[in-house]
């Protein structure tokens, strides 16, 4: 029996930062060895903010993290972008 996700850890080097600025909350998600194919951002409640990432190959990796933002966060407008290692989310502020 082989399980259909992974439940290794993630990589040792994976981090996640948050900086708030008066306009916009900018989350820098350090995510080496995973594809874009393999992350998912949801929303829940409006108010939180869901990353998960899966990678299936060389032993696999499981990143998973809920960020829980005020009532000024506009869910509804989030931007990200993800170039092989780092992935960079902006959440406007309203």
């Amino acid at each position: 029996y082989v399980p259909f996700l992974s439940h290794a850890p993630p990589p040792h080097d994976s981090w996640i930062v948050i900086e708030t600025t008066p306009s916009e909350y900018k989350l820098l998600v350090r995510l080496p060895g995973f594809s874009r194919e393999g992350i998912m951002l949801a929303t829940k409640r409006r108010r939180i903010l869901h990353v998960v990432a899966d990678s299936w190959e060389n032993g696999g990796g499981h990143f998973e993290h809920r960020i829980s933002f005020g009532y000024d966060a506009d869910l509804a407008q989030v931007r990200a972008e993800f170039d092989g290692v780092m992935l960079r989310v902006v959440v406007s502020r309203r």
